[in-house]
C-alpha cells in the first residue's frame, strides 16, 4: 500500500529527478506554446510554480547569464524562447506574480470521468486569446440555496418594515 509524502519532501517524485525534470519542462513549453493545456492536478500544479518562476527571470531580460542559462534550459526551442522573450514577458510587464490560472475540472469535463480516479485541471497563462474556460453555476434550485435566498428576503423585508 502506498504511504503519503514523508515530512520534508518538497517536490512530488514523477518517477525519479531525470523523469521529473523532463516532464517538468516539456509542461512548461507547451505550456508557453499553446498557452493552455489540461493535465492531471498535481503537474498542473508543479508546472505552475515552473512557470510563474521561468517568467519571472524572463523579465530580467537576457543580459544576465543566470537567466540566459535558465532561459536555455527550461525552453531550449528557439520557437519558444522567441514567444517568451517577444510575446509573454511585454504582456506580464505590469504584473508581479501569478501569470497563470490553475482551474481544476470537475468530472463532467474530464475525457472519460468513471474510469478516471485522478483529478484534472487546466493550466493557462492569463490574458491569452483563447474563449474563457467555462465556469459552473451554482444551481439555484437546492435545498441550501432556496433556504439562503428565503432568509434574505426574510430579513430585507423585516429591514423594510
Amino acid at each position: 500500500m502506498p504511504r503519503g509524502y514523508a515530512h520534508g519532501t518538497s517536490f512530488r517524485k514523477f518517477g525519479g529527478p531525470e523523469k521529473r525534470l523532463n516532464l517538468l519542462r516539456t509542461l512548461v513549453n507547451v505550456l508557453i506554446k499553446h498557452e493552455r493545456i489540461e493535465t492531471t492536478f498535481a503537474k498542473a500544479h508543479e508546472a505552475q510554480k515552473y512557470t510563474n518562476r521561468l517568467i519571472e527571470i524572463a523579465k530580467r531580460g537576457t543580459d544576465d547569464a543566470y537567466s540566459r542559462d535558465m532561459i536555455k534550459f527550461w525552453a531550449p526551442r528557439e520557437e519558444i524562447q522567441s514567444k517568451l522573450l517577444n510575446d509573454l514577458v511585454p504582456r506580464f510587464k505590469e504584473n508581479k506574480s501569478d501569470f497563470t490560472r490553475l482551474a481544476v475540472l470537475s468530472k463532467q469535463y474530464c475525457a472519460e470521468p468513471r474510469q478516471s480516479f485522478h483529478r484534472y485541471a487546466v493550466l493557462e497563462l492569463k490574458g491569452n486569446p483563447l474563449p474563457p474556460l467555462p465556469i459552473q453555476e451554482k444551481n439555484p434550485h437546492t435545498l441550501q440555496n432556496v433556504l439562503i435566498a428565503a432568509a434574505q428576503e426574510e430579513m430585507f423585508n423585516k429591514k423594510e418594515s
